[in-house]
């Protein structure tokens, strides 16, 4: 008995998963030869068939899904592989799971505001800079802390 049309569809779809050829796939859900080209052509243009192919893939890439999990696993644990493919394959494996790290903190600008004792010999460098004359000795320090909070020296 003859295959009906909708049952060569779905082999040719199944086939051509596997293969990725459409005269291959077509001879394969039992095409003849002379047609299975020009047949192969017309069903890939066929949105039946077309929906066919999408659902096969689907389940291919599902069964394939434990074994990808293996060699993910296989080479994050293994010492033999290179440190740089073990981070990827655990990202990967984040990434698949939907795992996002978390954000860094914006940095926080720090207030000029700050006492002079908790600024470093940079810090005083640089705030001294704007002022000239003003050196890193006691009584300038004191000369501008009286400036920065607005009092008389």
């Amino acid at each position: 008995m003859a295959k009906t049309d909708w049952v060569k569809r779905q082999a040719f779809a199944e086939a051509y998963v596997r293969c990725g050829n459409a005269s291959k796939a077509a001879r394969m859900a039992g095409v003849p030869q002379g047609s299975a080209h020009s047949m192969g052509y017309k069903w890939l243009r066929d949105v039946g068939v077309v929906e066919m192919i999408r659902s096969a893939m689907n389940d291919e890439l599902k069964a394939l899904g434990p074994s990808a999990i293996t060699v993910l696993r296989d080479l994050m644990a293994s010492d033999a592989t290179p440190a740089s493919v073990r981070l990827q394959a655990a990202r990967d494996v984040l990434d698949r799971t939907g795992w996002t790290a978390p954000k860094r903190p914006e940095p926080v600008e720090q207030s000029q505001e700050r006492p002079l004792i908790e600024m470093s010999r940079y810090e005083l460098e640089t705030l001294v800079s704007g002022h000239p004359g003003v050196m890193l000795d006691q009584p300038s320090l004191d000369q501008l802390v009286a400036e920065q909070s607005g009092q008389e020296p």
